[in-house]
């Protein structure tokens, strides 16, 4: 009988249902000691129905109960009420599998990495005796956090066991195959299952790898690797078929990662991997790009086209993304600066060090990230007060000493904390240090259940604005506080879903995307969940994991909910701004919108200013875009992805010298950036010492680990060895993008530019008009990129830029 709110199962208090099916009843409860929600599994009767049975279900949860891996369920407790036996387990916040897959196949890039957490998890598992046997969808939850939980561990192995050992009794099939009951052979569900359990024979861990490639291949292709009309059918086909291979259903499945399904798909055990490692290993080497772009030894990075401007991140063209998302930015270096003295009746200027996680709890990242990020965030709205931008103080993060801080800094006071997490409660300690004696101006501990997250912010913000003994009118006092939304569920997904955006790749940008939505649908007003899914779809737009007109039409769409909230809104009108510039080229709008707000203290402590900078490179007034620069790194001067930005804009205006002493400053502090050296190459190829520029571009290859390139450049110390070197380079660039254009989306754009820097004229002009109809972002460069000088003269170039109307 079903039970029923208020209900107690031992120390648990029964609040609802969530769900049932073959194996019992599942309720989300609360744990009466430790206030702690949990999940309640009640096991049918049948299962447990005597005493070898129950024996075997105890043994089974305890060994099930010590596995401690983020991918697997963490078990509480196990026991019997009034017959009925029960698991007390972690309550996961999020969707099914099955569910998530209902709609269709999912990304690659997502897929690859589900499959990553599940074989991880699963190794734990096997590694230490433990099977699961019954692996589906159904039984895998995606947390609101993105991250991967297997349920029923020691469930599936008990059943498993009492087949091996003889056991005759009946067995319902679960899950969408229910409706018949198979006497004799194993409880599973139909579909997912391995040969050997559905021939009765003994199953071990291979069998779970088997259930896993099934799963995989579902996520890939939206379709189940052996459904047939029937039960019967569907057993012969898992136990004689293979399925059709995934590139055949998806063309842009990679060759190696089809291998690797293939193998766990293997009719025979042997034939499998022979640990579960192995398999979470091979999953490893793969990349999110690899798993779609075939079996290409290069990074993701080196698969991208040659810059658009000298030496731009090869991801340039999603700044306007990042820069749109509210704090999101690069650690970077420092300057030196003179500190403030202790005489000072107010400190003027802090910095807030990124909180620890001293536990390395990968759970509570976003949390302590978030704090961070909120609390310059906050102070900086004090006029009074300078607060070093996020960029700056990421140098910093784990560093013990706060003098050492502030004398790096140059800054009154450093603000500094910890974050830890038990259950439903935030443990937050945060202290304020003086810069230069060392007194602790202010310190507080905060034990407070997870939801009083933006109360704990807003008291810590207060406190730190009250020891730097800050002059605050009720207005600057007011502005102080606030988080965009007063619901703390929204609150929290949106930090979770901004936390997996710092990563930038495609798979935890689709993850962020769905948790900014949920965050919406707690809170239909959340100005800053608008704005931060607008970005996520402008990104994939400038990295090009979809067509830009496409991307850019969904991202106009939120940006116009977002304005109907607060069309006031600095971000708000920056993104509207680049909106029209990038996608209907209304360069004088755009302009006007940008010389507006080109100084707000946000958009120069962010990366927001970067879009605008670019905008005046492409209407050839770099030494605009010099200026802009210079200015946001006097508030953001550790910022290196400005700093190399600084750089380009120099070169592009001509100060080739400032240009080198910005490059070699970079290099110099962040040795393992490549983006300086490229730039300095492109500056000793201008003063013709080619010598110079093919060290550069060797050591800057050698770096992003391509070794072809920088081969190519070993020896070109003239300016006829130093262009061959070029065009070959490009020749291996355009060969890897055309790899990847067969098996997934690939900007026109890209493939036509590298067909200009060889000369390819035909080929460069049919793509860059194709390049038109996407709308891609560096159409908007095309005057001041020099990749296009082969093709410039041609009238079908100026046609299209009379048609993007580039002034």
């Amino acid at each position: 009988m079903a039970l029923v709110q208020g209900d107690r199962l031992g120390p648990y208090k029964i609040e609802s249902l969530l769900g049932s099916g073959g194996m019992g009843e599942v309720y989300r409860g609360q744990d009466a000691r430790l206030g702690r929600a949990v999940a309640l599994k009640v096991i049918s009767r049948r299962l447990v129905g005597d005493e070898a049975s129950r024996r075997r279900f105890e043994t089974e949860a305890r060994a099930a109960s010590a596995l401690n891996h983020p991918a697997i369920v963490t078990i509480y407790d196990i026991g019997e009420t009034d017959g009925m036996s029960w698991i007390a387990m972690e309550l996961i916040e999020g969707r099914t599998l099955s569910e998530v897959v209902s709609s269709g196949p999912l990304p690659i890039g997502m897929s690859w990495s589900i499959a990553r957490q599940l074989a991880d998890g699963l190794a734990v598992a096997h590694a230490k005796g433990i099977v699961h046997r019954d692996l589906k969808p159904a039984n895998v939850m995606v947390s609101d956090a993105g991250r991967v939980k297997i349920l029923d561990f020691g469930l599936a192995r008990h059943q498993g066991a009492a087949l091996v050992e003889g056991a005759s009794t009946a067995a319902t099939v679960t899950g969408p195959d229910a409706g018949a009951t198979v006497e004799g052979t194993i409880l599973g569900t139909i579909g997912y299952m391995a040969p050997e359990q559905a021939t009765g024979r003994p199953a071990d861990f291979r069998a779970d790898q088997f259930s896993f490639g099934a799963l995989i291949y579902e996520l890939l292709t939206g379709r189940r690797a052996f459904a047939r009309p029937s039960l019967v059918e569907t057993l012969s086909a898992i136990i004689r078929d293979e399925p059709p291979p995934p590139a055949s259903i998806r063309n842009e499945v990679s060759a190696a990662f089809e291998r690797v399904i293939t193998r766990c798909l293997a009719k025979e055990p042997a034939q499998r991997f022979e640990s579960t490692r192995e398999l979470a290993t091979a999953l490893e080497a793969l990349t999110p790009e690899a798993s779609a772009a075939g079996e290409l030894p290069e990074t993701a990075d080196a698969v991208r086209p040659a810059p658009l401007l000298p030496a731009t991140s090869r991801r340039l063209r999603s700044v306007a993304g990042v820069a749109i998302l509210v704090a999101v930015s690069m650690a970077g270096a420092f300057l030196w600066r003179r500190a403030e003295t202790p005489s000072d009746p107010s400190i003027s200027s802090v910095a807030v060090i990124p909180f620890e996680n001293p536990a390395r709890d990968p759970e509570i990242d976003y949390i302590s990230d978030g704090l961070t990020d909120s609390l310059i965030d906050h102070l900086s709205r004090a006029k009074s007060l300078k607060v070093m931008a996020r960029a700056t103080v990421m140098r910093f993060k784990g560093r013990s000493d706060p003098l050492e801080v502030a004398r790096a800094l140059g800054v009154g006071a450093v603000a500094t904390g910890s974050v830890s997490r038990r259950d439903n409660q935030i443990n937050i300690s945060a202290e304020l240090i003086h810069g230069v004696t060392g007194e602790r101006l202010w310190s507080q501990k905060f034990n407070r259940p997870l939801t009083d997250l933006m109360r704990v912010q807003d008291s810590i913000v207060m406190s730190v604005a009250e020891g730097l003994r800050l002059r605050l009118s009720g207005e600057e006092k007011t502005r102080l506080g606030g988080f965009g939304t007063n619901n703390p569920e929204a609150y929290e997904l949106f930090l979770k879903a901004r936390f997996l955006m710092q990563s930038d790749t495609e798979a935890d940008d689709l993850a962020a995307r769905q948790l900014f939505m949920q965050a919406i649908e707690k809170d239909e007003r959340f100005l800053d969940a608008y704005i931060a899914l607008s970005s996520t779809y402008v990104r994939s737009a400038g990295n090009g994991y979809e067509p830009p007109r496409e991307a850019m039409a969904r991202a106009r769409a939120v940006l116009a909910k977002a304005a109907a909230i607060d069309p006031n809104n600095v971000n708000v009108r920056l993104s509207l701004a680049f909106e029209r510039f990038q996608t209907n080229h209304d360069w004088a709008a755009a302009e006007r919108e940008f010389r507006a707000l080109m100084h707000q203290p946000e958009v120069l402590r962010s990366l927001q200013h970067h879009p605008i900078a670019l905008f005046f490179v492409a209407i050839g007034r770099p030494d605009e875009a010099v200026a802009l620069m210079e200015r946001a790194l006097a508030v953001d001067p550790g910022n290196v992805e400005s700093r190399v930005m600084l750089g380009n804009f120099l070169q592009q205006a001509g100060r080739l010298d400032d240009a080198l002493r910005v490059y070699d400053a970079v290099a110099a502090e962040v040795p393992d950036d490549p983006r300086p050296l490229l730039g300095a190459a492109d500056v000793y190829k201008r003063r013709g010492d080619f010598a110079r520029a093919s060290a550069a571009r060797v050591k800057a290859y050698n770096l992003e680990g391509d070794e072809r390139a920088a081969l190519a450049f070993a020896r070109a110390n003239t300016e006829g060895s130093y262009a061959k070197a070029e065009v070959a380079v490009t020749r291996l660039y355009l060969r890897r993008v055309e790899e990847l254009a067969r098996r997934r989306y690939v900007e026109p754009l890209d493939i036509a530019r590298l067909h200009a820097q060889i000369g390819n004229r035909e080929q460069a002009l049919a793509g860059l008009e194709r390049a038109v109809d996407d709308n891609s972002f560096g159409l908007t460069l095309l005057k001041v990129d020099q990749a296009w000088d082969s093709v410039r003269a041609e009238p079908r170039f100026a046609a299209v830029v009379r048609r993007i109307g580039i002034p």
